[in-house]
């Protein structure tokens, strides 16, 4: 752990350090291009094409979706105590999701003109899943949950096949779960562009969501438009703001849980002095220590704290210099930062949260740790990454939903608003613009 004073004129140097240099180079920009527009131009040949020589040798149109009688058997295959885990994690979801849900609305304005909102699901979204280390059933939970409360009819996964076709058992059981029948054992920039232009074995989405590796948000970012997307999601982030009130063993179990993300994952400690810093990082090489024991004789698993040495993850500490007073330091270097995910461990973790203006999730208090809102908390844990809390919001129902604005004018109504209409009209020289309205006002 690296670990580092803290000033107030260092903030925007120290946060332009930590960002990891944008992962967006020609080669993979070029490669993703010519995926997507074979994909478009050729369907599914270009499709299945992609699918052998990136995943699946043995790929063909016939084996791309993945029967039912397979989902359902993933789902019978899984012990009772995790099936209750899904739907602990479903339902609280969508608890939390059914207090984004808007009703339209409809009034009469201020000249008798008749004005509303109307909201409407889209009728079909894909849900991208990844494979590999990334291969897990909250994925299908969280990105699954939103779309169903918002009223998206059709659901459909993309995920991306092993070496002998088969798809990630844990995958297919929370798909079964949830209710979705249609998965497709397709992945990377081919499965992005099959859901965005359509093939004729995978109809084109109306909204892509779900995280991805660097060709996966590549293609999301060159196909937006042509289909809307949740967002580009990078390497998971955390911040932990730790006053003297904290437990250093229990800011460095969510360090390490940080860790379980993978290659450039980011885990920050924000800590009241430096010596806290220095009990924290004593934890953290404790109870990693502790993790490969108990890995010890099982293998190293997907995420799990054996396979972490490799994986490139940053641990930084930062504490605050003497003088400088420690919630408005701290508070200046997260909304600079603009985590993901924010812990506060600090006594007064409510007054905090009021100097927070930029962050995916806070989680208030040190009982509270990031990894309750991964799975079972009720917020949804696809949120912003990069900096990008700074303007955009976690996924949500309003991701899956569209809205059309109402307009009813009447003769009477019409009278009264065409002469404001013409001025505007004529000094942008839209003649017809004025004389549509004028028709309307004179019968």
């Amino acid at each position: 752990m690296i670990v580092r004073p803290l000033r107030s004129s260092e903030i925007s140097a120290e946060v332009a350090r930590l960002r990891p240099p944008a992962d967006r180079s020609r080669a993979v920009a070029e490669t993703v291009a010519a995926i997507l527009t074979a994909v478009r131009l050729q369907g599914d040949p270009a499709l299945v094409a992609a699918t052998a020589r990136l995943d699946w040798p043995g790929a063909s149109v016939e084996g791309l979706r993945v029967p039912a009688a397979e989902l359902e058997a993933a789902l019978a295959s899984v012990d009772a105590d995790l099936r209750a885990a899904f739907a602990v994690t479903r339902d609280h979801v969508a608890w939390f999701h059914r207090h984004e849900v808007r009703g339209g609305w409809e009034e009469t304005g201020p000249m008798g003109q008749r004005l509303g909102i109307r909201y409407l699901a889209v009728r079909r979204a894909g849900l991208y899943v990844p494979g590999g280390l990334g291969s897990y059933a909250s994925t299908v939970i969280m990105n699954a949950v939103p779309a169903q409360v918002a009223g998206v009819e059709e659901l459909f996964i993309c995920t991306p096949p092993q070496r002998d076709g088969r798809v990630n058992q844990s995958v297919l059981a929370a798909a079964w779960f949830m209710g979705i029948t249609e998965v497709y054992g397709v992945g990377g920039a081919q499965a992005v562009a099959a859901m965005a232009y359509g093939t004729a074995t995978i109809p084109r989405a109306d909204v892509i969501c779900g995280p991805g590796n660097a060709y996966v948000m590549e293609a999301k970012r060159q196909v937006y438009g042509a289909v809307g997307i949740d967002g580009l999601a990078g390497p998971s982030e955390v911040i932990v703001v730790a006053d003297t009130s904290a437990r250093p063993e229990w800011v460095a179990a969510d360090l390490l849980a940080q860790e379980e993300h993978g290659s450039g994952a980011t885990a920050v400690l924000v800590a009241a002095s430096e010596g806290f810093c220095r009990a924290v990082a004593d934890a953290v090489e404790r109870l990693r220590r502790d993790g490969r024991a108990d890995l010890a004789g099982v293998g190293d698993t997907p995420g799990g704290v054996a396979a972490q040495a490799s994986r490139g993850v940053g641990l930084h500490a930062f504490f605050a210099v003497s003088g400088e007073e420690f919630a408005g330091l701290a508070a200046a270097f997260v909304n600079e930062y603009a985590p993901e995910h924010l812990e506060l461990h600090v006594a007064d973790a409510r007054a905090f949260v009021a100097r927070v203006s930029s962050a995916g999730a806070i989680f208030v208090g040190g009982g509270t740790p990031t990894a309750f809102g991964d799975y079972v908390a009720g917020s949804n844990h696809v949120l912003p990454t990069g900096g990008a809390a700074r303007f955009s919001s976690p996924l949500s129902v309003d991701t899956f939903m569209r809205a059309s604005s109402l307009v009813e004018i009447d003769g009477p109504v019409a009278a009264v608003l065409a002469a404001p209409l013409a001025h505007l009209a004529l000094s942008e020289g839209l003649v017809f613009h004025r004389r549509s309205a004028e028709l309307r006002s004179s019968g």
